[in-house]
């Protein structure tokens, strides 16, 4: 196997999805794939673009955008080291939403001819992959349901989730492991940036999260987070 494909693999391998396949199966789909780089703040793709390749992230970090009519942009899902992403991975025509690189980021991607003909032969990766589609779908619906709410509560949603996702356990508390502006955080909850800026100054004075140099959250307590995530 050539040193190019041997990281390909590596990733196909510790994916859920392709959990338990066998090798030679994997290696012959490391074979139709391409490796791209992108750099921080780089567009992988674009919202009405066509889908014809998926994609995988095999390091970094990557938001999903939606852009709305009158310009505004949603953050409708972060993108981690091993998951799927791109409107081909459901044989959408074209991108719902806009994929950029929120640090330098890898990515391995496969044209949707060779993604359809992998399902075709394997319908137990299709069986995983509906689930794992179905559960962003889920987290996805519930920030919608909140969109109406106190811009509090859907910000503490949006840290636990974070903090479920990407946090790592510290003496402190719990650290978000990606920079996030406080840009980023108010299109995740679908509001202005100065009334992000406000609920997350409450939620530093109320002792729930710290402010670390360079763009890194650190959430010090989560029983209080979880409060403000309830009903008012």
């Amino acid at each position: 196997m050539s040193a190019i494909l041997a990281p390909t693999l590596e990733l196909l391998q510790r994916l859920p999805l392709f959990a338990s396949l066998p090798e030679v199966d994997l290696v012959a789909l490391s074979e139709q794939t391409r490796v791209d780089r992108f750099e921080r703040e780089a567009f992988i793709f674009y919202q009405g673009d066509v889908c014809d390749r998926v994609w995988l992230l095999r390091q970094g970090q990557v938001k999903i955008v939606y852009h709305e009519v009158d310009g505004r942009e949603v953050i409708l899902e972060m993108i981690s080291p091993g998951e799927v992403f791109g409107g081909a991975v459901l044989f959408m025509p074209h991108h719902p939403a806009t994929a950029k690189a929120m640090e330098d980021s890898e990515t391995i991607s496969l044209s949707s001819e060779a993604y359809q003909q992998f399902l075709s032969g394997h319908p137990a990766v299709t069986l995983r992959l509906i689930r794992m589609l179905g559960n962003r779908l889920h987290s996805m619906m519930g920030l919608q349901v909140l969109a109406g709410e106190r811009v509090e509560r859907r910000m503490a949603h949006i840290l636990l989730k974070l903090a479920d996702r990407l946090g790592r356990s510290e003496p402190e508390g719990i650290l978000i492991t990606i920079p996030l502006s406080r840009q980023d955080l108010a299109d995740m909850a679908g509001t202005t940036l100065e009334t992000a800026i406000r609920a997350m100054s409450r939620f530093r004075a109320q002792g729930i999260i710290e402010t670390r140099r360079g763009g890194y959250l650190l959430i010090t307590n989560m029983d209080k987070l979880r409060r403000q995530a309830q009903p008012s």
